[in-house]
């Protein structure tokens, strides 16, 4: 049936250039949300954004839930949201400064400074091919990931949450490069759920710089789960020994710090996010 035309409030946050039109869950009653993305995050006839995101409060004190949908209305688990939601549910009175999400099959602690800086908790990296989930018997850590523009290209395949296959590189790719590179990589057939492609410059240690191609969106400025996959895999791959690492990670647009004691142990980021404007959508029959 069609949709009915109805104006949806929204919240336009972005973090790290990561950009999301906020809807409350209480105001979609009836509306398909894979149709509600493809509409709403599109940057020439919608709102425009890296997907979208649906917030529900909960009868359960300091505790709210979060959906992402892609622009292409595949659902997601998304580091970036997870604070812009934080900063979003801290502003609206649903929480105190230190509360839960729960997202995509996970309760996410998360933490609001009096400064604006935030802080979400959101597991430990994962290999494990089944998880990734990647069509490999082995473990893809540091290793052959397969030829793509005639290059023969090293790297892992993880999920912080949703799936990484995480490239090193001395030079990080130019706009043609990731361009190409990034579709190929993600609809590779190895990887049955598609994949994101982070690639990975240390430019010192514990810091470094990445660009990314996420899956179902294209290239981004930010990416959170990308920016821990990038933390988690540096250090697996340079072996320090354990102790209270900070990583800094710099996105093209901003930076995150990514805290954890060795690469898999609990994922910490921090950083911030803030809301742009607000406004009303109207969904329905062009």
């Amino acid at each position: 049936m069609p949709t009915p035309n109805r104006s949806i409030p929204f919240w336009k946050l972005q973090a790290i250039g990561n950009d999301f039109p906020l809807f409350h869950a209480e105001d979609l009653a009836g509306i398909n949300l894979r149709d509600l993305a493809i509409a709403a995050a599109d940057r020439k006839f919608g709102i425009g954004g890296d997907g979208i995101l649906v917030m529900d409060k909960t009868e359960t004190q300091d505790r709210v839930v979060l959906r992402m949908f892609n622009p292409d209305g595949t659902e997601d688990f998304c580091g970036n949201g997870l604070r812009i939601a934080a900063r979003h549910a801290f502003d609206q009175g649903w929480v105190s400064s230190s509360f839960v999400i729960a997202h995509l099959h996970r309760d996410v602690p998360c933490e609001v400074d009096p400064n604006g800086a935030i802080r979400t908790t959101i597991g430990v990296a994962d290999y494990t091919p089944q998880n990734v989930p990647v069509d490999s018997v082995h473990f893809l850590f540091d290793q052959e990931i397969g030829a793509f523009e005639d290059k023969r290209v090293r790297g892992s395949a993880l999920t912080t949450g949703s799936t990484h296959t995480v490239i090193p590189v001395q030079d990080l790719p130019d706009d043609r490069e990731i361009s190409v590179l990034g579709p190929e990589i993600e609809y590779a057939p190895i990887f049955p759920d598609r994949t994101s492609v982070i690639f990975v410059k240390e430019i010192a240690p514990n810091e470094l710089r990445i660009r990314i191609w996420e899956r179902g969106v294209g290239e981004t400025l930010g990416c959170g789960t990308g920016s821990s996959a990038a933390a988690a895999d540096y250090l697996r791959r340079t072996n320090p020994v354990e102790g209270n690492h900070r990583i800094l990670v710099h996105n093209p647009g901003g930076d995150i710090v990514i805290s954890m004691r060795n690469w898999d142990t609990p994922i910490t980021i921090e950083g911030v996010a803030e809301t742009v404007y607000s406004g009303s959508f109207q969904l329905g029959e062009s």
